[in-house]
C-alpha cells in the first residue's frame, strides 16, 4: 500500500516539476529590452546560402505567413530584395484558456523586420501591442509590451516566480515569438547540414549592438538623428516609396508634425497625396487653420509626414481628436519623438517617414471648388490650406 502511495505521490508531483522546468524560459531576461523598447531578435545562420537566395525563401515564408484570413491579420509592409529588407506586420489571437462557456483569449500586433546577407538571416520582432477583452468591459484594455510582459511587470521581487495577471501574456509572447523563429529557422535551413539536434527549438538571442544605418532595424531610440541619418531607419529614394498612398491615407492615416525640439504638435490626416513639381518629388497635405498644427506649419520650414500600423490605430485616433494646446498630447498619446535631420519631428513608431520642405502653400476657397456639393458644403466656412512640400528624405523601417 505505501509503494502504491509513493508511486501516486511521484505520479502527481512529476507534471508539477515538468511545469517548474518549462517556466524557467519566461523568467529574468527572457523578455529583452533594448533603450526602454522590447525587442525580440534571433540571428539564423546559413552558411553557403547567398543573400538572394535567403531573401528569396524568407520572402516566401513571409507572404504565406502574413496574410489575412480566418485566424490572424497580417501583410508585408515592405520588401526591397536588393538590400535583402523586409517589414511585416501581423495581427493575431493569443488564447489562454478556452472552455465551453467561456474564451479567455487577447489580440496581440506586431512587428517583424527581416535583414537578409550573405549567409545569415536577422529577425527582429517588436512595436508588440495588446488588444483585451474583459467580461465586464465595453471596450477592450489596451497594453503595450513595454508596460505588461517586461520582468518589472511579471516577476515577483525575486525575480523566479511569474505573477499570474500579467504572466499569461509574457509566457504566451514568448512561446509565439519562439514559433515564428522556429518557422523561419525551418524554411531557411532546409537542406543544409544539421548542427544540431531536430528537436532543439532556436534559442533568443541577446539583441546585438545598433546596427550600421546601411542596415534595417526594430528600434528607434529616443535621440535626435545623427547628421545626414535618423537611427533605426534606412533612407530610400522617394520614388521607391512603398505602399498604396491612396489607401495609406484613406484606411491607414497619417500624422502631419509641425515645429521644432522646442515646440511641436501633430494631427492625424487623412488627405494628401504624393507627386512632381517643379522637377521635385512632393508631397501634398491640407490643414485647417482651426487645428493647433497650423501655427506652428506657418512659423517653420520644414515638417514630416509619417504613416503607422494598425497597432498605434488608437494612437492616431487620439491625436485626431485632440489639441495640443490642452495638454501632452504626445505623451497621452504614447508616442516617442524623434528629430530629423532637418530638425524636423517624427515618432519612432512610424514606418516610413517623409521628411518635407515648404514648396507652395494655398489657401483654399469655395469658389474654386467645382463640385457643387461641396460648393454649398463649405461655403462660408473656413478652409483648408494645402501644403506642397518639396520630400527631403524618405525613412523607412
Amino acid at each position: 500500500m505505501k509503494r502504491m502511495i509513493y508511486f501516486l505521490a511521484a505520479f502527481v508531483c512529476l507534471p508539477l516539476c515538468l511545469l517548474a522546468q518549462d517556466d524557467s524560459k519566461y523568467l529574468a531576461g527572457a523578455v529583452p529590452v533594448v533603450n526602454g523598447k522590447v525587442v525580440f531578435t534571433k540571428t539564423i545562420s546559413v552558411p553557403g546560402l547567398s543573400q538572394d537566395e535567403i531573401f528569396k525563401r524568407i520572402q516566401q515564408w513571409t507572404g504565406e505567413r502574413f496574410v489575412t484570413d480566418k485566424e490572424q491579420k497580417g501583410r508585408i509592409l515592405y520588401s526591397d530584395q536588393t538590400k535583402g529588407d523586409i517589414a511585416c506586420w501581423g495581427e493575431e489571437y493569443l488564447t489562454f484558456n478556452k472552455a465551453a462557456l467561456s474564451l479567455d483569449r487577447t489580440l496581440i500586433t506586431y512587428q517583424m523586420i527581416i535583414t537578409c546577407e550573405p549567409g545569415e538571416c536577422n529577425l527582429k520582432i517588436t512595436a508588440i501591442r495588446y488588444s483585451y477583452n474583459v467580461a465586464n468591459k465595453n471596450e477592450p484594455e489596451k497594453y503595450m509590451a513595454e508596460e505588461l510582459i517586461t520582468d518589472e511587470y511579471t516577476l515577483n521581487k525575486n525575480k523566479d516566480k511569474l505573477i499570474r495577471k500579467t504572466g499569461k501574456f509574457r509566457t504566451h509572447t514568448i512561446d509565439m515569438v519562439d514559433q515564428l523563429f522556429t518557422d523561419a529557422a525551418a524554411v531557411l535551413t532546409a537542406g543544409q547540414p544539421s548542427t544540431a539536434p531536430a528537436t532543439t527549438p532556436p534559442a533568443i538571442t541577446t539583441p546585438k549592438p545598433e546596427t550600421p544605418a546601411s542596415q534595417l532595424t526594430a528600434h528607434i531610440p529616443t535621440a535626435a538623428a545623427t547628421s545626414g541619418a535618423l537611427q533605426g531607419y534606412r533612407q530610400i529614394a522617394p520614388d521607391k516609396i512603398p505602399g498604396n498612398i491612396i489607401k495609406m491615407l484613406s484606411e491607414d492615416w497619417m500624422l502631419i508634425t509641425a515645429g521644432n525640439d522646442s515646440r511641436f504638435n501633430m494631427m492625424t490626416a487623412s488627405w494628401g497625396g504624393l507627386g512632381h513639381l517643379y522637377n521635385k518629388p512632393v508631397s501634398i497635405c491640407f490643414i485647417n487653420p482651426a487645428r493647433y498644427t497650423y501655427q506652428l506649419m506657418e512659423s517653420g520650414d520644414t515638417y514630416t509626414l509619417s504613416f503607422y500600423t494598425e497597432a498605434y490605430r488608437d494612437a492616431l485616433n487620439y491625436c485626431g481628436h485632440n489639441s495640443g494646446k490642452d495638454g501632452d498630447k504626445v505623451k497621452a498619446a504614447g508616442l516617442t519623438p524623434i528629430t530629423t535631420p532637418s530638425g524636423a519631428k517624427a515618432f519612432s513608431e512610424a514606418w516610413l517617414i517623409l521628411e518635407c520642405k515648404k514648396l507652395v502653400s494655398q489657401s483654399l476657397i469655395p469658389e474654386a471648388l467645382a463640385d457643387p456639393t461641396l460648393k454649398t458644403q463649405w461655403s462660408g466656412k473656413p478652409m483648408h490650406k494645402m501644403y506642397i512640400g518639396e520630400i527631403l528624405n524618405v525613412w523607412v523601417k
